[in-house]
């Protein structure tokens, strides 16, 4: 008779992980990192879950969020996201997971045997910043461009449960005609158990620094666990513990609750809490989020409110073939 893993255990392990970072992280460094833009979450699902998907992973959002979740996707997924970012900024997200189908003779169905390759552009763009010179005398308007392009691979190891993933980015950023470059590399895991638990961890933006003529800032990793528990089959509940280098540990929870209406036609609405948003004062830290599905194609919604920074609207349209 074989034992199987209680899913305790994986989330305790990537617990203990999270734990053993900060341990080594010590203090914070606030403010330290370049192209911080890349912290910022895309995907209007995740974000009306506050973020806590790492350990969740089941869709196209893998290729941000974990790598690794990419490995069990068994259809090709696409998305696009807009985001009506706080202070005039525009943030855009497109991504597409393309797994390596073969077929199962015996079931005659597609099977992921290869794994799956996913890719992805960020992008967030200020269209007029009022500039100053070293007196403080305006000097008129400049525009700036952050762009990252991110090549990703997931892996899910058969009769396993668990699968491993990893990411490739390409940074670029001009600012009013001064331009930065490098490179970062994400990697993560995931356990499975069943369609009721999950739980992963990783790193994020590994790599060297990043600035402006010849000015360089660590670029902002982050490491990251993060757990997902299916109550019943319409309801689901996310938690995830962030430790980025250039602040200190933070934790996010969200839920989603689905609602099939017909065959074809379903509902979802999202809530959740990060409590590495609460600075900005009024509703910030809480997250709201809504989504409706068709067939092959899902329309997402999620509002993060920033306190006295502003509101943040995010709309994302996913398809599936």
């Amino acid at each position: 008779m074989k034992r199987r893993l209680s899913p305790v255990w994986p989330a305790a392990f990537a617990l203990a992980c999270s734990c053993a970072c900060a341990w080594g992280f010590g203090t914070s460094q606030k403010g330290t990192s370049g192209a911080q833009f890349l912290e910022i979450e895309p995907g209007a699902r995740p974000s009306g879950m506050a973020g806590a998907f790492a350990g969740l992973a089941d869709d196209v959002n893998s290729v941000y969020y974990n790598p690794a979740g990419l490995g069990a996707i068994k259809s090709v997924q696409a998305e696009g996201m807009e985001d009506e970012y706080f202070q005039g900024a525009n943030y855009d997200f497109g991504a597409l997971a393309v797994p390596l189908l073969s077929w199962d003779k015996k079931s005659s169905a597609p099977k992921n045997e290869y794994g799956t390759l996913g890719a992805a552009v960020y992008n967030l763009s200020v269209g007029s910043i009022q500039g100053y010179s070293a007196n403080e005398t305006p000097t008129g308007n400049f525009a700036s461009q952050d762009f990252a392009y991110a090549l990703s691979y997931g892996y899910e190891i058969p009769h396993a449960g668990i699968s491993l993933g990893a990411t490739e980015k390409y940074i670029t950023s001009n600012l009013d005609g001064y331009g930065a470059s490098s490179y970062a590399a994400d990697m993560g895991a995931l356990y499975r158990w069943g369609d009721q638990f999950s739980a992963g961890g990783g790193v994020r933006n590994l790599g060297p620094k990043y600035g402006f003529a010849g000015q360089g800032d660590p670029l902002p990793m982050a490491w990251y666990a993060g757990a997902a528990w299916r109550i019943i089959p319409q309801w689901l509940v996310t938690a995830e513990l962030d430790l980025p280098r250039d602040n200190g540990a933070s934790y996010a929870l969200g839920t989603e609750y689905a609602m099939m209406f017909t065959e074809n036609l379903g509902a979802s609405l999202r809530a959740g809490y990060a409590s590495r948003n609460t600075d900005a004062g009024g509703f910030s830290g809480a997250t709201f989020g809504a989504g409706l599905k068709y067939s092959n194609f899902g329309f997402d919604f999620a509002f993060v409110p920033f306190g006295d920074l502003g509101d943040t609207y995010l709309y994302s349209l996913t398809v599936g073939f």
